[in-house]
């Protein structure tokens, strides 16, 4: 039986993964950008070409168990809706139902919304099907284990973005629907590496005002 608490903590987990996504997205493209004045002399150390592809790895990784059609994948897309059509529905989610039967707005009332729901979901990940293959086919051929036969994989920046957009969509459809609540997963600011940046830049313009007053009392 399909409970409530089944589908909440399964859209905890996914939160969980798309709040990392987020952040790891915003922030890798991020360090693309020069916004102050010594950002791009800082970005040359190694730490952050390193760290830039630790984005991506963990991009890579979140989005391929989110959007993987494979059986062990625990907390994809794909199982949730296996679950919500086919599933035999326990009393919480019978009397969720029931308390959204005189609701006017967009919950779900029955298992024919639910599966209509499902429907929804599977046409938007099916928009995206070529972009999500190649994403787990890097995750598999290249970041899980080296694959040397396998055909080269790459995805740009942009290509993460569209996908981490969708999965937010799609989490939010789900949980709106069922919920009817919805979570700004883009506002990533206690996250930024934005502010690393610029106190690192300030700080290295007060070392180098530190030598040029050296220098000139030297003088």
């Amino acid at each position: 039986m399909l409970e409530l608490q089944e589908i909440k903590a399964f859209l905890e987990d996914q939160s969980n993964l798309i709040i990392d996504l987020n952040i790891s997205a915003k922030n890798m493209n991020r360090l693309f950008i020069d916004k102050y004045e010594f950002e791009g002399k800082i970005k040359e150390h190694g730490f952050f070409q390193h760290h830039i592809y630790q984005l991506k790895f963990i991009s890579v990784i979140q989005l391929s168990k989110l959007f993987s059609p494979k059986k062990n994948e625990k907390r994809s897309f794909h199982r949730l809706c296996n679950k919500l059509e086919t599933s035999e529905y326990g009393a919480s989610l019978k009397e969720l139902f029931e308390s959204n039967q005189d609701k006017l707005t967009e919950e779900v009332k029955g298992k024919s919304e639910v599966v209509g729901l499902v429907v929804e979901v599977r046409s938007l990940l099916s928009s995206h099907n070529e972009l999500i293959n190649r994403v787990i086919a890097l995750r598999d051929q290249v970041y899980a284990h080296i694959d040397k036969k396998s055909k080269t994989q790459y995805i740009t920046m942009d290509e993460i973005e569209i996908l981490v957009e969708l999965a937010n969509k799609v989490y939010n459809l789900i949980r709106l629907r069922i919920f009817f609540w919805q979570t700004r997963f883009e506002h990533i600011e206690d996250w930024s590496i934005d502010y690393v940046l610029l106190s690192m830049s300030e700080n290295k313009k007060r070392d180098i005002e530190k030598i040029r007053l050296k220098k000139g009392l030297d003088l």
